[in-house]
């Protein structure tokens, strides 16, 4: 170029230089600009995406296709530098198009996120439902294993059970056999015609209140809680009425024959056992081996137990542990050994209606051995008439 302040003489052309009615347009003249400055930008296209999303729709540069004059709907280089340009009828589609991808780009991670939350809460809490369901299945289990061992020890021999399908098969699965067995449904007959029925959430159900109101007045012994729980329930065949009074006849029975053996001489009791047998809470059926028993050998009593826990008042006690080591074997001049063979060989030869169910070795409370004189329930009603 000439230099405008040394004078006024017009500048010189070049020869085979266009004349200014033939120069470059403003665009063609940028374009010529910046050709020596273009060429492939050292970022990638998610970092170029990065420079454009964090400016404003305004500020946002041009597509570089509409900046060099290009067609609409042209797409720039992947290289190419963007440089700033007057807004064209492109830019507010392209801010557009960009304000939608970056849009799309928030919405469906944020989608994909929040179905995956929904999944993992779904999954916790379908799994924390089936192990609360898996506990409690198993806690029902248990109390139907402990309720069906403790009949099939305690209950007597022969004794029919009423029972639900699921009780009943765990009875069976420990020795009872199906002749001993009631089974309970909604077509089956009502179980006055057992000696016990196992009263489970199944049992309820089908005759509600009016099992223990009308057919099963007394409690033998009870398993877990409630919905799982299990009550083993005495059976009034007459009706409550007639178990009732039964029951106050063999109460007093009872008291009469605990004065009796509390003043046998060859028998020791203790305070609380004493207790006992003057209100008349042992079993008929007991009294009378102890007593016979006292006729043969000296007998040390420790305590009387009802074999079974919730059971109802007035239900009489079925056991009583015998020591081994106490005044009895020493007056009988015999081992702790030889007495304890000498009690069992002697009630195994009672009646049948006086005889223990079982005779078995325990451990006191003190820790010394002992024995455990037990009959089998239900305490037979009447026997105070017999």
């Amino acid at each position: 170029m000439g230099d405008e302040d040394s004078g006024n003489e017009p500048p010189r052309r070049v020869r085979g230089a266009p004349g200014p009615e033939q120069a470059a347009g403003p665009a063609q003249a940028a374009q010529s600009v910046r050709v020596p400055n273009a060429g492939p930008v050292a970022e990638d296209d998610v970092t170029e995406w990065l420079g454009i999303a964090g400016r404003s729709p305004a500020g946002a540069p041009a597509d570089s296709a509409a900046a060099k004059g290009a067609p609409p709907g042209a797409v720039s280089p992947p290289g190419a530098e963007p440089r700033a340009a007057e807004a064209g009828p492109d830019q507010p589609e392209s801010a557009s198009w960009r304000g939608a991808g970056i849009a799309a780009l928030i919405v469906i991670p944020a989608l994909i996120i929040g179905s995956l939350a929904v999944v993992a809460v779904r999954h916790l809490t379908g799994n924390r439902a089936s192990s609360a369901t898996s506990a409690a299945l198993a806690r029902q289990e248990a109390v139907r294993g402990e309720a069906a061992a403790w009949i099939a020890q305690q209950i007597s021999p022969g004794a029919v059970v009423s029972c639900d399908q699921a009780m009943c098969a765990a009875l069976r699965a420990r020795g009872l056999p199906a002749r001993d067995l009631l089974l309970l449904g909604p077509l089956s007959p009502d179980p006055r015609h057992s000696a016990v029925v196992a009263e489970t959430a199944a049992v309820r159900a089908l005759f509600g209140t009016s099992l223990d109101q009308a057919w099963a007045p007394a409690v033998l012994a009870s398993f877990g809680s409630a919905p799982a729980g299990i009550t083993v329930r005495i059976i009034a065949s007459h009706g409550v009425v007639a178990y009732q009074t039964a029951l106050a006849g063999d109460l007093a029975a009872a008291k009469a024959a605990g004065a009796r053996l509390l003043a046998d001489r060859r028998i020791s009791v203790p305070a609380a056992a004493r207790a006992q047998l003057a209100a008349g809470l042992v079993d008929l059926r007991l009294l009378s081996a102890l007593t016979a028993l006292s006729g043969h050998l000296p007998v040390s009593l420790v305590s009387f137990g009802p074999a079974g826990l919730g059971a109802s008042a007035g239900v009489p006690l079925r056991f009583a542990d015998l020591s081994q080591t106490g005044p009895a074997s020493q007056a009988a001049g015999l081992t702790q050994a030889a007495y304890a063979r000498s009690v069992r060989s002697y009630l195994g030869g009672l009646e049948a209606s006086i005889r223990p169910v079982r005779t078995v070795p325990v451990v006191l409370p003190d820790g010394q051995a002992g024995l455990r004189v037990e009959f089998a329930a239900p305490s037979p009603l009447g026997v105070s008439g017999s």
